[in-house]
């Protein structure tokens, strides 16, 4: 049988509660693969493999029958056709007169949830074979030369010569979304928002990884991805009331080198004033590919000694505001929502902390760097000190 047998079980299951008989199906084998009652799954059913062998249009399967033949139950069974092929065999058990009448409506209402089922099962191996190919291409996870992916997707539609240009993009604050049912499902939510936006750009394809959007474009200039990329903030925040962090590549000829690009860009977002970042506007930032994690850890540990990682993430959202308001209290304290006098007193908190006052030019460069740290650290799948 061409569908699994989770989806045959689902399509006893619908029929079962319309006809209110005890459903099975088998499959080309004669064996049962699934029935309302469990027990008889996996059982030799005699009665559909002599309709199978036979070419038989019914079968149905009398008292005596019953009597005569191991594990079979009187009722009717049909043989289940799907472009001119016999898939199986459905069964409903019960006396003659309770299922001759809505025998051939059962078996029509099978063959058309299996062809449903089948197409669906194709439609996702598409999507599987389509994601496995753009993780092997966008994300280098795939070692394979030019003209191997080139021909793999010439085979899905997708042609890789065409010059592109990346995006990567996620709701803010992540971390306070992938952890709860309720924060998944928003974030599916505006993922369909975002892939509805970006279909209106032709050739536009979208990755989705680890609750980010991976977009590819037509190339275009910079200019051109900052005011797509604003247009799509502005959507999502109006729609969701939530901010959208994105990345904007350094326009490398590579998809690979450019999703590299792009994502060292979102990275950036999620602690800079501006949640739209381009690749060409970093500096500070492009330092972190070239530090180990070990180094990272080590330099937060001696930053901030003894302290916990909810501890470091909370400093981390102070600097963050302070920084991203360029030292400015007011602003700042608007920003996260509190009293001057409350931001006032963290910053205290924080200088006795880490024996380190932001305030001051000669501390603010390792306060600075501690806050990169951690949010690439965190950004890169969880922190482990």
């Amino acid at each position: 049988m061409k569908i699994s047998k989770s989806s045959a079980q689902q399509i006893v299951e619908e029929i079962g509660k319309l006809v209110r008989q005890n459903i099975n199906l088998m499959d080309e084998t004669g064996h049962i693969v699934a029935s309302n009652d469990p027990s008889r799954i996996g059982n030799f059913h005699e009665g559909a493999y002599e309709i199978i062998t036979r070419h038989l249009k019914e079968l149905y399967i009398t008292p005596e029958l019953e009597r005569a033949i191991p594990m079979v139950r009187q009722g009717i069974n049909l043989p289940i056709e799907v472009d001119g092929q016999v898939e199986g065999v459905i069964g409903i058990t019960g006396a003659y007169d309770e299922v001759i009448n809505y025998g051939q409506i059962v078996k029509k209402m099978a063959e058309i949830l299996i062809r449903e089922r089948i197409a669906l099962d194709a439609q996702r191996y598409d999507l599987r074979v389509r994601s496995r190919f753009l993780e092997d291409w966008i994300l280098g996870e795939g070692v394979s030369s030019a003209q191997s992916l080139s021909e793999r997707g010439f085979a899905i539609g997708i042609d890789i010569r065409i010059p592109r240009r990346c995006l990567v993009l996620s709701v803010g604050h992540l971390e306070h979304y992938t952890g709860t049912l309720e924060g998944q499902q928003f974030i599916e939510r505006l993922e369909i928002a975002v892939n509805g936006f970006v279909s209106r750009f032709q050739s536009s394809i979208i990755l989705r990884n680890a609750a980010r959007q991976i977009v590819l474009l037509p190339r275009r200039s910079t200019e051109e991805l900052m005011d797509i990329s604003r247009e799509l903030a502005a959507y999502i925040r109006e729609q969701f009331q939530t901010q959208l962090l994105v990345g904007i590549d350094g326009a490398a000829e590579d998809v690979h080198a450019a999703y590299l690009q792009a994502n060292r860009a979102w990275r950036a977002a999620s602690h800079s004033k501006d949640p739209i970042v381009s690749y060409e506007t970093l500096s500070t930032e492009l330092l972190l590919d070239h530090i180990p994690r070990k180094v990272k850890v080590e330099y937060l540990r001696k930053i901030y000694p003894g302290c916990s990682i909810t501890q470091m993430r909370e400093c981390t959202v102070l600097l963050e505001a302070y920084f991203a308001a360029e030292g400015s209290l007011a602003a700042a304290a608007d920003a996260m929502y509190v009293h001057k006098n409350t931001l006032q007193y963290r910053l205290k908190r924080l200088a006795e902390l880490t024996d380190l006052d932001v305030r001051k030019p000669s501390n603010a460069p390792a306060l600075y760097l501690a806050a990169l740290f951690f949010r690439d650290l965190e950004n890169e799948g969880g922190l482990l000190l």
